[in-house]
């Protein structure tokens, strides 16, 4: 019995059309359909053509300029850190943060959830994504892995975990220095609790796990495989839920507490890898999202999950790239196929 099905609808388009000449013009779009959660997908090829208007180049002077103007106000600068940033409770952490080389965790200071944390990636106030590079993020999201096995040990309902990125203004970021952000919480978000409800449903059904059948079937299929690691598999999204995504996988590990160094340094050097390949498209701005299981017991039905996107170039006067259709209708655009994403990202590993 067939478990992953690649879902797609088509329609058409029909109107006389001033770009050529006002002669009766047929655009195909089709739909895709998210094999897990049926989030739909949109393509219309012509958009690939369009990419400079939805996506303009980013402005790299305005950046710089952006950069300079901020750096002597910015909290994480010059070690100012070290008394602007909230801490703790040494019950929690004994020194209130956690550190590791360049990188350092505490508190947010307008939190969303119980534990809602902060990782100054190093100290330089600004990089582009090509330069945050794989050890800079593993030393990160190693003291992201001790604060969520700490949070819990010292309160066994925060069980639902995610390590999350805006990097730069069109992403959501209040802040030009780099940073993760990350969320614990008695229960998990409304995508999270998607997934895992999905996850559930998919294996009580085929007796297997959704997420295992899914690398099996990409990786028959090939055409949207980046690479395969020793414990992580990186491809692109059938359906995107936003654009250029990028998805990686941890076939072993249901939850982050069953994290090891591997799992931790293939995450950093995947998205780092990843973020080389953005950079090389002229993409400037990411989102990520990392998702576990509950970490109090495994979950043979889930396993930890990793959507990566990239968002609006940063410029002057950039447009979002987030409108009803994404934000009400709940639909995503694809700007290229994540057939052709994936081939173009395939040298960066």
């Amino acid at each position: 019995m067939k478990k992953i099905y690649f879902e797609s609808r088509q329609q058409a388009a029909v109107f006389h059309n001033p770009l050529k000449e006002g002669r009766l013009d047929t655009q195909n779009i089709e739909v895709r359909l998210d094999p897990l959660t049926g989030q739909q997908s949109t393509f219309n090829g012509g958009l690939e053509e369009k990419v400079s208007i939805l996506f303009p180049e980013t402005d790299y002077a305005y950046l710089e300029e952006r950069a300079r103007a901020t750096e002597g106000t910015c909290f994480m600068c010059d070690g100012r850190w070290r008394t602007t940033t909230p801490t703790y409770s040494t019950d929690l952490f004994p020194e209130g943060r956690l550190q590791r080389g360049e990188t350092v965790l505490f508190p947010n200071l307008f939190p969303l959830a119980s534990f809602h944390a902060v990782i100054m990636l190093g100290n330089d106030h600004f990089r582009l994504m090509n330069e945050l590079d794989a050890n800079l993020l593993e030393d990160a999201l190693s003291i992201a892995i001790e604060s969520f096995e700490q949070c819990h040990r010292h309160d066994a309902s925060l069980r639902f975990f995610t390590i999350n990125a805006n990097f730069l203004l069109p992403a959501g970021a209040s802040l030009i220095h780099p940073h993760l952000q990350l969320l614990g919480s008695p229960f998990p978000g409304t995508h999270h609790q998607t997934l895992l409800e999905r996850s559930l449903a998919h294996y009580q059904k085929h007796h297997s796990c959704y997420w295992l059948d899914l690398l099996e079937e990409e990786q028959s299929r090939e055409e949207r495989m980046i690479a395969r690691m020793d414990d992580s598999a990186w491809f692109t999204a059938y359906a995107p839920t936003g654009a250029n995504e990028v998805n990686a996988l941890w076939p072993r590990t249901s939850h982050f507490l069953e994290w090891k160094e591997r799992e931790i340094r293939q995450m950093a050097e995947g998205i780092s890898r990843v973020l080389k390949g953005y950079h090389h498209m002229k993409f400037s701005t990411f989102n990520f999202s990392c998702f576990s299981g509950p970490v109090d017991q495994w979950s043979p039905e889930f396993r930890c999950f990793l959507r990566l996107v990239n968002r609006q170039n940063i410029m002057a006067h950039h447009r979002t790239d987030d409108y009803y259709f994404q934000k009400l209708l709940k639909n995503e655009i694809i700007i290229q196929r994540p057939e052709k994403l994936a081939s173009k990202l395939r040298p960066f590993f």
